[in-house]
């Protein structure tokens, strides 16, 4: 309602409200105009249309790094974990300085804390039980990298009970003798959830994956006795990148497919588009940044196939102001069916977006001083 106007009960409003256009401005002057629209240019130009009921919507890059995308993946993840009821807080430290090395560490100490132990001799000592637990692991980056390295946060069903010194003899032997120190809390509030799952944005460089070895065919060529070229096929060992994932998940942790989970809690929120939308860009099934631990067993429910469609709206342009116009008109759109009511985002993507974007300033900021500028 703008000064003009007069409220319902017929006196003058005291407030004025900005235009749209003066609202966009605002919006990108304090940069929270990634709250309304993913910017990522693949993103601009492609839609998403319902093709049983002609509604259309915006695609996005679902990245965990986008300032749009990341916030609503951790918030949807944050949902699934808590539906699956976590019992235990676990947090495993100085795990290594690598994901490939942590990975090993992790599983090492999930083996072991699973198969459980009969002890040696008669007297059976050092019998420890197994715990058949289940559990949702996120892979953080200390701020002291250089000395502590990265360590694990585990949220853990399962059990109800798990002795700390069991679990730090189970890292200590994985470790060889390098770390110890664990955290075993109950979980009587979701407060762990949300602190574990707001670490899935966190991106980790390429050079902290790790290397591992992989044997591999190589063509070689020599010369034989007569002088000619000969090609012979041989096994070498190769250094490559390591696949291995930052955020991981037991097979048994989700009481149903995650796919399931996400159509029931969306539904139920009335926000089967943006689900929808999710698996059209990442099926569940080929989720890039999620790795289950138990490679054995029935696979994933198969997803029902998604009415959404995607469609390519704006041809490709490599001109800087073709995505300045396409920015400008997804915020001007957005703005307007904020105006109309519509619900943009809630109290916990915000509170994730703003963790998101302190920690890209702090990361700027250290980067900048690693320059000395």
């Amino acid at each position: 309602m703008t000064g003009s106007e007069e409220s319902g009960r017929g006196t003058p409003s005291r407030f004025h409200l900005p235009s749209i256009e003066e609202q966009a401005v605002l919006a990108q002057k304090h940069q929270v105009d990634a709250l309304l629209f993913c910017p990522d240019p693949w993103a601009l130009r492609h839609r998403f249309i319902n093709q049983e009921t002609g509604e259309v919507v915006r695609a996005r890059c679902n990245s965990w790094q986008c300032l749009y995308c990341g916030p609503r993946k951790v918030d949807q993840w944050r949902q699934l974990v808590k539906a699956a009821e976590p019992t235990l807080f676990v947090t495993l430290t100085k795990v290594g300085w690598t994901i490939h090395e942590a990975s090993r560490v992790y599983t090492t100490v999930l083996q072991c804390l699973r198969r459980g132990s009969k002890g040696f001799g008669r007297d059976h000592l050092g019998a420890r039980p197994a715990y058949p637990l289940e559990c949702f692991a996120v892979l953080e980056e200390h701020s002291d990298f250089e000395h502590v390295g990265f360590h694990w946060h585990l949220l853990v069903k399962g059990v109800d009970y798990l002795p700390k010194q069991t679990v730090s003899d189970a890292l200590r032997s994985a470790t060889n003798g390098r770390s110890y120190i664990v955290h075993v809390d109950g979980v009587k509030k979701m407060h762990a959830v949300g602190y574990v799952t707001k670490y899935l944005t966190k991106d980790v460089t390429s050079d902290k994956r790790g290397m591992r070895e992989e044997l591999r065919e190589m063509l070689v060529y020599r010369l034989d006795e007569q002088g000619k070229v000969v090609q012979e096929c041989s096994l070498q060992t190769v250094q490559v990148m390591s696949k291995a994932r930052r955020i991981r998940y037991t097979r048994h942790f989700f009481p149903a497919s995650t796919a399931d989970l996400r159509l029931r809690l969306f539904s139920q929120l009335g926000d089967v588009s943006e689900i929808a939308i999710d698996q059209a860009v990442s099926p569940d099934v080929q989720e890039v940044s999620l790795e289950r631990d138990d490679q054995s067993g029935e696979s994933e429910q198969e997803v029902k196939r998604s009415a959404w469609a995607l469609y390519e709206q704006e041809p490709f342009s490599s001109d800087i102001q073709d995505y300045r116009a396409r920015r400008q008109a997804a915020l001007l759109e957005s703005l307007t069916a904020l105006q109309a009511g519509k619900s943009m985002y809630s109290g916990r993507v915000v509170s994730i977006w703003a963790y998101q974007r302190r920690l890209r300033s702090s990361q700027r900021t250290n980067g900048r001083a690693m320059r000395g500028e």
